[in-house]
Parts: structure tokens; sequence; C-alpha cells
């Protein structure tokens, strides 16, 4: 019923999400408060002074929309960014597809991302590795393909063979752009992916098998099998949901939140998270609204 109500608001209101409208009309108010500009070089002594260094490996999640008072452009900030972690360090974005025709073909050169601009723009460059998943992730750097290569065997996108759960073993640093304090980003399903053989209620959130086809970069065609929810992940949490776990359970010493100007900027480590959250589903403790937790047993 709620999700259904959800969808009816959405539509009469003609917005993507009521979270987006609730931003845009957020952002009104903080173009009034936040007018100071934000140059490359702000961005790049911020991230220095968040413990960015050359050779490290660095995931970002972002809202482009959220950018408005930094002078560059996606480009611009994606290459300070390469600037700033060099030939030996490896930069992801999220990129899945954007699927327009039900049964369409996800092209790893040619299908755009409904990740955003930044992402959109990062899967363009020269030499970046597509990982082949419909929740794919878009690499560039030393690490590229060791981390994207293995993610055509992932069972249900998150699990030990996904970009997300390799972004631990690499030491990964990730950074939401944009996003609000204390969120995380997709890195929280990795515990979903590897709970799901031992627990009932992680399971309940693979139980419909999908196909995805998949235009390789030399043209080959496969088809490929995955494990969802019969439902979008999207309606089973919230952003109250989120972070109220992040706020409780994970140690503050572990991440940083931090501004320039209006934009929000927050940082993990990948190797704390994904244990941290593995540990807490284990309790019973998630992020999600429904099914309702306290329903089931948690235990072995």
């Amino acid at each position: 019923m709620k999700r259904k109500i959800y969808e009816l608001l959405r539509k009469r209101l003609k917005v993507r999400s009521l979270t987006h409208l609730k931003n845009k009309y957020r952002r009104k108010f903080d173009k009034i408060i936040y007018q100071k500009k934000i140059s490359a070089q702000d961005f790049k002594d911020k991230f220095k002074a968040l413990g960015v260094r050359k050779g490290d490996v660095i995931f970002i999640h972002s809202s482009w929309d959220e950018f408005y008072n930094y002078e560059g452009t996606p480009e611009s900030f994606i290459d300070l960014m390469l600037e700033l972690i060099g030939e030996e360090g490896t930069l992801l974005m999220p990129s899945y597809p954007l699927i327009r025709k039900k049964g369409g073909t996800f092209s790893i050169k040619t299908t755009p991302t409904l990740a955003g601009l930044l992402p959109e723009v990062f899967r363009n460059y020269k030499k970046i590795e597509r990982s082949l998943d419909y929740h794919s992730v878009a690499a560039y750097g030393k690490l590229a393909k060791y981390i994207t290569e293995s993610h055509i065997h992932s069972e249900s996108s998150w699990d030990e063979h996904s970009p997300y759960y390799k972004l631990a073993e690499v030491k990964a640093k990730v950074f939401s752009l944009g996003l609000g304090k204390h969120h995380v980003g997709t890195i929280m399903h990795c515990a979903d992916s590897v709970l799901r053989r031992d627990y009932e209620y992680f399971d309940l959130f693979f139980k419909k098998h999908e196909k995805i086809t998949i235009k390789k970069a030399d043209g080959e065609v496969m088809v490929k099998n995955y494990l969802t929810k019969e439902d979008d992940f999207y309606y089973a949490f919230t952003e109250q949901s989120h972070w109220a776990v992040v706020k409780k359970y994970f140690d503050r010493s572990r991440y940083r939140i931090d501004q320039l100007s209006n934009l929000q900027i927050t940082m993990f480590e990948a190797e704390y998270v994904v244990p941290r959250i593995t540990e807490l589903g284990k309790k019973g403790i998630v992020v999600y609204t429904h099914p309702d937790p306290k329903k089931y047993t948690f235990s072995k």
C-alpha cells in the first residue's frame, strides 16, 4: 500500500522520486545560504586533508546537482581526482546501465548510466573498465581490471565477486559527495549478498531470478542470470533508516564528514564498512524498513 501511495504521489507531482523533490526545494534554500565558490584547488586541499594520497583506490558516489558552487566541469573534477591518486591509483564510480526498454541490451560501450552526470562523463573516458553486471561499476587505473573483471560471476551483484565487495580488500576510500552526511552507498548491500546463504531474512532480497543481455566491448553478446528482490531495494529503506544505522553503530573514527561551501562530503573506509555491516546483519541490525527484521531469527 505504501508503495502504491508513493508511486501515485510521484506521478502526480511529475518527479523522479519524492526525495528528489525534497532536495530540489532544499537546494533553493541552500543557494541563498551557501554562495562561496569552490575551486579545483579547494577540492585538492580538502581531499588531501581527508587522507587521499598517491596510489589510493577511490570510489565516488555523487549528486552533480550539489556541485553548483564548483567553478569547474565534470571532466575537470575527474581529472583532478586522477591527478591526486596518480598512475598507481584507481578511481571507480557506479555505472549501472540505463536500459530504456524491457529486455533491452546493456552495451558496455554505449549504454549510459543512470548513476548521474559525473559517472556518465567518467564512463566515457578512454581505458575505462566497466563491469559486466546490471549494477555495473566503471573503473580507471592500476587495479581497474582486477576490481571489475569478476563481477560477471556475481549471483547477486554485491557478493564476493563484485567490485563493491573487493573495495574492502583493496582498502578503498568510499566518498559520497552531495548525498548527505551519513550516506555510505552501495557497499551496504554486500552484507545482504553474503548473508543470504545462511540467514532467511537476507535471502528474501534475492528470490527473483532475472536475466540481462550484455554486449561486451569486443562485440560479443552474452546473457547473464542474477538474483534480485521482487520489489526494488529502493522501497525497502529510507535515508533515515540508512543513516540511523551509521550514526548509532559505526565507529566515528572510521569515517569522516566534511563540507566545502554547500557540498557535503563523507569518506568511509571500505575495509571497515563491509565487515561491520556484515557483523551487524548477523545480529538483525539492518538498514531496511521492511521486511521487519524483528519477525525473523538471526541464527544459522
